[in-house]
């Protein structure tokens, strides 16, 4: 399977000085790559959410917490997964826009050997984990109860790695709406199939909650092939890509040097709000029902400027193969002031809906009332945190689309362990702040991070432009 590159990504600009039409118009095209990343982000978001909601209606809050166990380990290995894999898109957009075919060709073939190591550690470390999670404390019943579910993700894993190589690709060659109609279907499909698996309607078997981790895994093999069919039918391999020499697997290592920092980073943002979730649990029911609300509002929120993180590391990364400075920074500028605004309308949003969001959700109790007024804050909180964590993540992207990819790592860690941890403990416990001190913190985390990487992304602007003086 080769996609085919006769069009890649828009022709290359002139060398002219750009006209602010020229930046409205990557604008425009930062706009068109990144509302359909967003979707995606959502529709996996909600088979996420339909498969939780469906096991805590159907078996009770003990199935529920069975399989989060194994929910939350595949999750956080197919982020590694997925992280490393996406190290693959600044080369592939670069092979895109050379209209190099044969490139492209040994790039996906570079890109499922990528897959085959990121299974080859995840699938048997998730198959195995209701042995080894015992040896870190956690409840044995708990784990032999959602062990079927735990090993039906672990599976999952083969088929849903091919797929984010494919939707990496798509991207990468700016064709995400095809990815998407495809996702599309994957929502009421996964729903359907959950219900019919763990009830076993009429003579068929019912499964239990292992069924919502059958119903992935059948999901995620149909989506695979369906998206291999299609691209196979929409794809032309040219018959010098036939002849190349297999791929050996040192030619992994330097889109693993892009890939491996950016799944640490993943894994470091989502392991702290992991722990976040585990710390709140301290300060009583009040507080664990207004940070969750707040937190999947925020995991809601963060599909904005993940889109964005995407679409400005494609960008960028088109700009620096055509070797066009001035296209370069157009991009910059426009990630930049698309975030601003981004940012700046979901703050606008969550700080009018934040009171009535949380009255909607909790009753009218006496508990319901005090989680709805703790949870209003906490959205406020999150609303101010999308100011800074929109620009944070267009430099981030622009940062990886020119495969300086480990100093977002350093500055996610820095920024989330090093400040904003030591930070949450002091202020959620030492000043008797509870969950709120832990939300400002986990902002400052995220205000030092962003304030990192855009001053990071300054220095390669600043740089660039004594370079260009001295050769002139």
């Amino acid at each position: 399977m080769s996609l085919s590159l006769s069009r890649p990504l828009g022709q290359p600009r002139s060398r002219a000085s750009m006209s602010w039409t020229d930046r409205l118009g990557e604008t425009g095209a930062l706009v068109r790559l990144a509302v359909p990343i967003m979707l995606i982000a959502l529709v996996n978001m909600g088979m996420s959410v339909t498969d939780a909601a469906m096991v805590s209606a159907l078996f009770g809050t003990d199935a529920f917490a069975a399989v989060a166990v194994g929910s939350d380990l595949y999750s956080i290995l197919f982020y590694v997964g997925a992280g490393v894999v996406a190290g693959l898109s600044p080369f592939y957009t670069a092979a895109a826009v050379q209209e190099d075919a044969a490139g492209a060709a040994r790039l996906e073939r570079i890109g499922w050997r990528l897959v085959a190591l990121c299974a080859l550690v995840a699938v048997p470390a998730v198959w195995f984990a209701p042995r080894w999670l015992v040896t870190f404390g956690l409840d044995a019943d708990l784990l032999t109860q959602g062990r079927g579910y735990t090993r039906t993700m672990a599976l999952t894993l083969l088929p849903m790695l091919g797929v984010v190589l494919l939707r990496t690709l798509l991207t990468a060659a700016g064709r995400p709406n095809l990815f998407l109609k495809v996702t599309l279907t994957m929502l009421p499909l996964n729903a359907a199939t959950n219900w019919v698996l763990m009830t076993g309607p009429g003579p068929l078997p019912a499964f239990g909650p292992t069924g919502a981790g059958l119903s992935s895994f059948l999901v995620a093999c149909g989506t695979l092939l369906v998206l291999l069919l299609v691209l196979r039918r929409a794809s032309r391999r040219p018959a010098d890509a036939k002849r190349s020499p297999p791929v050996a697997w040192t030619e992994l290592a330097p889109v693993l040097r892009v890939g491996l920092p950016i799944g640490v980073a993943t894994v470091a943002e989502v392991g702290i709000w992991l722990g976040a979730t585990l710390y709140a649990a301290r300060f009583g029911t009040v507080e664990v029902a207004a940070h969750t609300l707040a937190l999947r509002t925020a995991g809601v929120a963060y599909a904005v400027p993940t889109a964005l993180l995407q679409a400005s590391m494609v960008r960028i990364a088109r700009a620096e193969a055509l070797g066009d400075a001035r296209a370069s920074r157009s991009v910059v500028t426009s990630s930049l002031g698309l975030s601003v605004a981004f940012g700046a309308a979901l703050c606008l949003v969550l700080l009018s809906l934040a009171t009535p969001l949380a009255h909607a959700v909790f009753d009218d109790g006496e508990l319901g009332k005090a989680a709805a007024q703790l949870a209003g804050w906490l959205l406020a909180i999150l609303g101010v945190t999308e100011l800074v964590l929109g620009p944070g993540s267009a430099a981030t992207g622009l940062l990886r689309g020119r495969k300086d990819a480990r100093a977002p790592m350093v500055h996610v860690l820095v920024g989330h362990w090093l400040v904003g941890l030591p930070l949450a403990l002091w202020l959620g416990a030492g000043l008797g702040l509870g969950v709120v001190g832990l939300w400002c913190a986990l902002g400052l985390g995220t205000l030092v991070a962003a304030g990192l990487s855009v001053g990071r992304l300054w220095l390669h602007g600043r740089n660039r432009a004594s370079a260009a003086m001295q050769a002139a």
